[in-house]
C-alpha cells in the first residue's frame, strides 16, 4: 500500500499573478485573502494581481501570500472529501502551512506568526550585503568540505538548505559568496546564484530572532491531526512543544529537506502532491525519490487529482486498522497457560478492541488508533510471542493501514 504527502513551498515560489484562477473561482480562497488582508493591514488580492512582482518578493509580502493562497488552495482540494493523506511536510515557510493544514495552529495565528517571521527577517537584509547561492550536481558531502576550507580563513559561508544528496544551497555575504562560487566551480560544481534578498536560514538571521520567538509564545499550539515533518529535524514532530523548539529554530538552522523526504519514503509515501504557486517540490522529488510520482496542483491540476482520487479509491478497500488488531489478536498462537493471566492481558483488551472496531472506523482519534495497538501488544506479550514476530505483526499492520505516524510511539514502547 502506498501513501500520499501533501508539500507546501516556500519562499521563492511566488510570482506576480499567483494563484489568480484559484482566487477568481473559488469564494473560500477569496475568503481567506480577505481575512489575511485585515490582519496584515494591505489587500493581497492588490499584492499579488496589480502590484509590482517587486513589492510582492519583499520577504514581508511574499511569506504571507504564500501562505494564504497554499492554504486556500488545501481547503478547496479537501472541500467535498476527507484527504487520505499520511503525511504533511513544507519547505522553511511551508511547514508552517503544513501545521495550519493539519490544525495544529489557527489560521489567524498562522498569518500573525509569517506577518512577524517575514518583516523580521527582511529586517536582517536592510543592508543588502547578504544572499545565497545553490550548489548543484555536487554531492552534498563535497561540498560541506569545500565551506570547510573556504571558511579557514576565517569567513561565514554557511548551509542554509540540505535539499537532496546533490543539491544545497549555501547563505553568505555577498563578497564571500563570489569566493565561494569560484572555489565550487573549480571543483566542477554547477553554481546558480539566488534571486533573494538575504542570507536566510543562517546566523546572520539572529536578529530576527526575538520577535519571531515572542509570536511563537503567544500562540496556542495544538497537536496536529495528521503526522507533519519538522524541516529542522526531518522527523515527524511528536509534540506541541517538538514544534515550538523547531520554529524557533527555524530562522538560524539550516532546512534539512533531504531528511524530509527519508522520513517521507521511509513510511511508505511514493506519492506527493505540491499544494501551492508553482512545481519547486514536485521536481525535487521527482528528481531525487526513485519511482515517485509527483505533481503541482497548480501547473497540472488534472493529473494532481488524478493522483488523489487513486488515493481515495485505494483507501476505501483499505483494511481498517482495529480489525487487523482484532484478526491478529486472535490468531496469535498462545504460550501462556496461567488462566489468570489469560482473563486480564488477553480476554479483556480483545474485548475493548470489539468495542473500539466499529463502521465509522476512520473517525478513530489518533489515540484510539493507539490504543488498539497498545492492546494488541499487550495480548501479544501475555501470549508469550517473542518480541521479534510482536514488531514485524505491528509493522505489517502499519504497512497496510498507513499508520506509519504511531509507528515511533509503538517501537519506543518495545524497548
Amino acid at each position: 500500500m502506498t501513501n500520499l504527502a501533501l508539500l507546501f513551498p516556500g519562499q521563492g515560489s511566488q510570482f506576480s499573478g499567483m494563484g489568480r484562477r484559484w482566487y477568481e473561482s473559488e469564494s473560500s480562497v477569496r475568503e481567506r485573502f480577505a481575512q489575511a488582508s485585515d490582519i496584515v493591514g494591505y489587500s493581497l488580492a492588490d499584492l499579488c494581481y496589480t502590484g509590482s512582482p517587486a513589492e510582492l518578493t519583499r520577504t514581508r509580502h511574499a511569506q504571507v501570500a504564500l501562505l494564504v493562497l497554499s492554504f486556500g488552495m488545501y481547503e478547496v482540494l479537501g472541500r467535498d472529501r476527507k484527504l487520505p493523506v499520511s503525511h504533511l511536510a513544507g519547505h522553511s515557510l511551508g511547514e508552517i502551512t503544513a501545521l495550519l493544514a493539519a490544525g495544529a495552529i489557527g489560521f489567524e495565528d498562522a498569518v500573525r506568526l509569517v506577518k512577524v517571521r517575514g518583516e523580521a527577517m527582511e529586517a536582517c537584509t536592510a543592508g543588502g550585503e547578504t544572499g545565497m547561492i545553490a550548489a548543484l550536481r555536487m554531492p552534498v558531502a563535497e561540498v560541506e568540505k569545500c565551506v570547510e576550507e573556504f571558511n579557514a580563513d576565517i569567513r561565514t559561508v554557511q548551509v542554509a538548505n540540505y535539499n537532496s544528496d546533490r543539491q544545497a544551497v549555501l547563505s553568505g555575504t555577498h563578497e564571500e559568496l563570489k569566493g565561494m562560487t569560484s572555489l565550487l566551480e573549480d571543483r566542477g560544481c554547477k553554481v546558480a546564484r539566488l534571486n533573494v534578498a538575504g542570507a536566510f536560514h543562517s546566523s546572520f538571521m539572529a536578529a530576527a530572532v526575538p520577535d519571531y520567538v515572542a509570536e511563537i509564545e503567544r500562540i496556542t499550539f495544538t497537536e496536529p491531526a495528521l503526522p507533519v515533518c519538522s524541516s529542522v529535524t526531518g522527523r515527524v514532530y511528536g509534540s506541541v512543544q517538538e514544534i515550538r523548539d523547531a520554529l524557533r529554530a527555524q530562522l538560524t538552522g539550516p532546512v534539512r529537506w533531504d531528511a524530509v523526504m527519508s522520513t517521507l519514503t521511509a513510511a511508505g509515501v511514493t506519492r506527493f502532491i505540491e499544494v501551492g504557486p508553482k512545481n519547486v517540490l514536485s521536481r525535487l522529488v521527482s528528481g531525487t525519490v526513485d519511482e515517485a510520482v509527483a505533481h503541482s496542483l497548480d501547473e497540472d491540476a488534472d493529473a494532481a487529482r488524478a493522483v488523489l482520487d487513486q488515493a481515495v479509491e485505494e483507501h476505501a478497500n483499505r483494511p481498517g486498522l482495529v480489525g487487523l488488531c482484532l484478526g491478529a489478536a486472535a490468531a496469535t498462537r498462545n504460550r501462556n497457560f496461567d488462566e489468570d493471566d489469560y482473563a486480564a492481558g488477553v480476554i479483556e483488551p480483545y474485548r475493548r478492541l470489539q468495542q473500539l472496531a466499529r463502521p465509522d472506523a476512520d473517525e478513530l482519534t489518533g489515540e484510539q488508533r493507539q490504543e488498539a495497538l497498545d492492546l494488541l501488544r499487550t495480548v501479544m506479550r501475555t501470549k508469550h510471542v517473542p518480541d521479534a514476530e510482536q514488531r514485524e505483526r505491528i509493522a505489517s499492520i502499519l504497512r497496510r493501514t498507513g499508520g506509519a505516524g504511531l509507528q515511533v510511539h509503538v517501537e519506543a514502547a518495545s524497548t
